[in-house]
C-alpha cells in the first residue's frame, strides 16, 4: 500500500489482490460536525445519526448513480425518523427527529422500537427510484444494513461503524464473484476475522492507510480511488415557495395576517426563508414570479 496520507472527510476504496473482496473506509469530521450542530441532539440519538451518515457515504460509493442515495428509518420509538442522503456529487446531509428525554445509554432497539429502514436510490434519468426495505432489527445500524444486503442484494457484506462528538467513521467489506467457491469462502472468513479486531477508536482516529495496514498487513491490499466528501443542502427558495403553495392561499394569507410574513426553516441546514405579503401574493397570482430580494435568514 502506498503511504499517502488520507485526510478526514474522505472515502478510500480498496481491493484485495489475493482475494475477491473489495472494501471502503470513510471518516467524517467537518461534515459530521455541520450535521450535528443543526440541532441539540441527545448523545444516543447523535450516535445513530452519525453512524447513518457514515453508512450512507459507504453505500453510495457502491452503486452507479446520477442523483442521490437516501437512508430513511421510520419507527414507533422515541426516535421516529432518521434520514441521511448522499448525492452523486459526494455531498451529505442528515437529520433525526425524537420525542421526550433520551437516556444517554439507550440502545438502538430502545430508540427505534418497531419500524423499517428504506434504502432509496434516485437517478436523474430514471423514471422511478429503486427502493429496498428491511425491518428494524439487530442491535446496531451496521447489523441492520448487513441484513438488508443479505436479503435484497444477496451480497456478503460486513460493516463497522463508529461515532463520537468529533468524528463519524466506517469500514465496509464486500465479497465479489469468484470461480473457486471453496477458496472464496476461506478468504472471506480469514479477512473478516482480521477486520473484526478493529476498534471504535481506530475507526475514528486512524487514517485509511494506517488502519488498513494495522488490520491487513499480511494481505495484498491495493488502494483505489479517494473521494472527498462534504456537507451540502439542496434546499432552496423555490422549494420553500412550492411548500407554501401546497398550504393553499387561505392558510398562507391567515399566517400573513397573524405574523406579517411566512417563514419556513430547512430541517437539514436550519436556513430560514421569509416571504412577505408581496411574495405570497405573487406565488398565487403567478407561479413563476418569486421575488428573490426578500430576506433569506442564515
Amino acid at each position: 500500500m502506498q503511504d499517502d496520507a488520507i485526510q478526514a472527510d474522505h472515502l478510500q476504496r480498496f481491493i484485495f489482490d489475493n482475494a475477491a473482496i473489495r472494501g471502503e473506509w470513510v471518516q467524517l469530521k467537518k461534515t459530521w460536525q455541520t450535521v450535528k450542530v443543526q440541532r441539540e441532539y441527545p448523545p444516543a440519538v447523535a450516535g445513530l445519526l452519525g453512524e447513518m451518515l457514515a453508512a450512507a457515504a459507504l453505500l453510495a460509493e457502491t452503486v452507479k448513480m446520477s442523483g442521490r442515495l437516501v437512508l430513511q428509518c421510520r419507527s414507533d420509538g422515541p426516535v421516529s425518523l432518521l434520514m441521511v442522503e448522499c448525492t452523486s456529487e459526494h455531498t451529505l446531509r442528515g437529520l433525526a427527529n425524537w420525542d421526550g428525554d433520551i437516556a444517554e445509554d439507550a440502545t438502538m432497539q430502545e430508540l427505534l422500537g418497531e419500524g423499517n429502514l428504506a434504502i432509496t436510490i434516485e437517478n436523474i434519468d430514471a423514471k422511478q427510484p429503486y427502493q429496498g426495505i428491511v425491518n428494524v432489527q439487530g442491535e446496531t445500524i451496521a447489523e441492520m444494513l448487513e441484513m438488508y444486503f443479505a436479503q435484497s442484494e444477496q451480497l456478503q457484506t460486513h460493516i463497522w461503524l463508529a461515532t463520537d462528538e468529533q468524528t463519524a467513521g466506517g469500514l465496509m467489506l464486500q465479497q465479489l464473484p469468484d470461480q473457486d467457491p471453496e477458496q472464496h469462502d476461506e478468504n472471506w472468513t480469514r479477512i473478516n476475522v482480521l477486520a473484526e479486531t478493529v476498534t471504535h477508536e481506530e475507526l475514528l482516529k486512524l487514517d485509511a492507510v494506517s488502519l488498513l495496514y494495522r488490520l491487513f498487513h499480511e494481505e495484498m491490499v491495493r488502494l483505489l480511488s479517494t473521494t472527498v466528501l462534504e456537507f451540502s443542502c439542496t434546499c432552496s427558495r423555490q422549494r420553500v415557495a412550492d411548500t407554501i403553495k401546497l398550504l393553499g392561499r387561505q392558510e398562507a394569507e391567515d399566517i400573513i395576517a397573524e405574523r406579517g410574513f411566512v417563514e419556513l426553516a430547512c430541517e437539514f441546514c436550519n436556513t430560514h426563508y421569509q416571504f412577505d405579503p408581496v411574495d405570497v401574493a405573487g406565488l398565487f397570482s403567478d407561479p413563476l414570479n418569486i421575488q428573490n430580494d426578500s430576506d433569506t435568514l442564515h
